[in-house]
Formats: C-alpha cells, structure tokens, sequence
C-alpha cells in the first residue's frame, strides 16, 4: 500500500474543489475528523452528503481521493482492491457490423492467446455488448455503440473494459495489450469497410 500523499499534489484535487467548493485538504480533515480512517468505501460516501453539501457522484470522488491520500489504495485501484484498465477505438460500420466483425476478430486461438473463455454477446436498442471472464478470473466487457454517420456511412466505438486485475502492473500490463488489440482490430475493420 502507498504511503500518504499531500491533497494538494492529488491529480483531482483542482476539480473536487470547483465542483464542491472546498478543498480537497478540507475534505481530508472533514472526514478524518469523522472518523473516516476507520469507516469503509461505502460509509464515507454516504457520510458526506449526509453532513455536507455535496452531491452523491462527487462524495463517490472525494471518497476515492480521500482514500488515495491516506494510503488505503492507489491511483487506479477499486475500492475491492483490484484494478481495471481500459481502451476504446471508433471504426467504420454499425454496431452490429462491429460487433460481428470484433467477435470473428477475436478466433478461438486469439482467445486462448489471451486467457479469454468462451465470450457472450447481447444487445440492447443502443448498444452491443462482447463480454468474457478471463482465465485470472478477471472480466472483459466490450461495448459497441454508434458515434456518428460520416458520408453516409456509420462509425461506432468499441470500449473496453477490462475488471478484477490484481495489480497495478498488470492493469498497465492489460492496458497496452487491449490498445494493440484495439489497433490491430481497427486496420483490419477499415480495410473491410473503407
């Protein structure tokens, strides 16, 4: 676990306070003062809209930054402690051309190369979704929607989201390896559709 960092120096810290209208240190010492070192994730961020004027999405931020501060967890870890990176690209084609094109991309032995299991596809009016568990026991989402319609023809963005890695370097690790995915599945996308 890190060791305690200035509030000030936190990458947040200008945009927690234009939003709440208080400092990030004001924070720190509001919910240290209420006992926050001792209270969980959940806790804290039902504690700062209950005594303070704040909105829930910004008490889930200031909670977070807090417990960056202190140590608790690092830049990018999740309040279980895992990590999640993630990548998007926008491509040629609809999002069922996409999707179609993603899951044809991604063969069985492209798979195995990445610890992927056996992937499920589903819908909804505005979205298509490429979902598979990895052989760590981490998630991959990959969500497809229509950006725009350029010429004519549609542009949708794949985004990936990739949940439950164990450690800061292997969400680094993953990050990179789903940005080459993403380029690699973009030049073959556009030299379908171009």
């Amino acid at each position: 676990m890190s060791t305690e960092t200035s509030p000030r120096a936190h990458p947040r810290a200008a945009a927690i306070e234009t939003a709440t209208g208080a400092s990030l240190q004001t924070w720190v010492e509001r919910i240290d003062e209420a006992d926050g070192r001792v209270l969980d994730h959940t806790a804290i961020a039902r504690l700062l809209p209950e005594r303070w004027d704040i909105t829930e999405w910004w008490a889930q931020g200031v909670t977070v930054a807090y417990e960056q501060i202190i140590g608790r967890r690092v830049v990018g870890q999740s309040s279980a402690g895992d990590f999640a990176a993630s990548a998007s690209r926008t491509v040629v084609g609809d999002m069922d051309r996409v999707r179609d094109a993603w899951d044809a991309f991604l063969t069985p032995r492209r798979r195995e190369e990445l610890g992927l299991q056996e992937p499920s596809l589903t819908a909804t009016d505005t979205w298509r979704y490429w979902r598979a568990v990895v052989a760590d026991g981490s998630r991959l989402s990959v969500s497809i929607t229509v950006t725009d319609h350029r010429d004519g023809s549609a542009r949708s963005t794949v985004g990936i989201e990739h949940k439950g890695i164990g450690t800061a370097a292997g969400r680094d690790a993953w990050k990179d390896t789903w940005k080459a995915v993403l380029t690699d599945f973009a030049a073959i996308a556009e030299k379908e559709h171009p």
